[in-house]
């Protein structure tokens, strides 16, 4: 019994817990997304509502950073920079997620999306020059033939005019988010993680906002209701407690083993895009899906946690 409580007390144990809980809150924003569309609002439209009400909590959390502790300055490099990636990685990367959402299922989104470490590592090679090697090829091989498997499975069950454009919108999304991921590792070290986190995701917020405004105007009241309420569940539970329930995670177990455990994610969005969405989960689905998951643990377990963010 007590070795038991020891297990459960120990660093390691809540790190697992924080990513498993992470990945699962994650694996939700398409869900929500999707339950939004079936009230004739869009992409953007639904993006609006989740930063519009993901904000006030970003801002919160970064003044109580700067009351509890006085870090230190920001340069105004390291101020350029993060407003860029946060442009990129969270603003264009999400509006393309949204956008895509519309035209394929939760599922195809999900197996999509999980694919961005191979493009950290293409882009590493690209920036930084990192050696590529032979099993790392093998595994990116293996998630792309998975996304091809998943993509017929949805042509073959999901009933969907543009499910090319929308798969083209998800990939540009986790194309972003990686380079985001590949830009921001000296950033996270000179900021450390909440305020750089906090900093990138309200840049991103205003920019979906003042985007939204551009196209719509100040016409936010419009919604039928329970769009709002939606709105607001991805805002919270599927944005801003996953990414901080990942960053913790990761600062007690390093990415290889987040990676790992976040391997649940895109399982918990075929069971749930089953259940609430009725979306059709086939065979082929289940291989395409475990292509993906068995290409992305290779690259993440090789990578070593090299891309391990660093709290601070």
């Amino acid at each position: 019994m007590a070795t038991h409580f020891f297990i459960m007390k120990s660093p390691f144990f809540k790190g697992v817990l924080f990513v498993f809980f992470g990945a699962i809150c994650f694996s939700t924003k398409g869900i929500f997304a999707k339950l939004a569309y079936q009230y004739n609002v869009n992409g953007l439209q639904v993006l609006m509502l989740r930063m519009l009400f993901a904000l006030p909590f970003y801002v919160l959390i970064l003044w109580n950073e700067y009351r509890r502790r006085k870090p230190t300055s920001i340069s105004k490099n390291d101020w350029t920079n993060v407003i860029i990636l946060g442009l990129v990685g969270y603003y264009l990367a999400a509006l393309f997620d949204f956008i895509g959402l519309q035209y394929v299922s939760a599922t195809l989104e999900r197996n999509v999306i999980f694919i961005y470490p191979t493009f950290v590592l293409i882009l590493s090679k690209l920036f930084y020059n990192r050696k590529i090697n032979k099993i790392q090829i093998t595994a990116v091989l293996l998630c792309y033939i998975g996304i091809i498997i998943a993509f017929y499975s949805d042509k073959a069950y999901y009933k969907s005019d543009s499910l090319t454009k929308g798969t083209i919108f998800i990939l540009l999304s986790a194309l972003t988010y990686a380079f985001y991921l590949v830009k921001s590792d000296n950033l996270i070290k000179n900021i450390g993680t909440i305020r750089f986190t906090c900093i990138s995701m309200i840049v991103s917020c205003l920019a979906v906002i003042l985007h939204y405004l551009l196209i719509y105007g100040v016409d936010i009241i419009n919604f039928p209701t329970p769009v709002y309420f939606i709105g607001f569940t991805i805002a919270v539970l599927s944005t801003v407690l996953p990414s901080f329930l990942m960053t913790k995670g990761i600062s007690y177990i390093g990415s290889s083993n987040m990676a790992i455990i976040a391997s649940i994610g895109p399982i918990a969005t075929i069971i749930l895009s089953y259940y609430i969405l009725n979306e059709a989960f086939t065979l082929m689905h289940l291989i395409g899906t475990t292509f993906v998951l068995i290409g992305i643990l290779i690259i993440s377990i090789l990578s070593n946690g090299k891309n391990k963010r660093v709290e601070s």
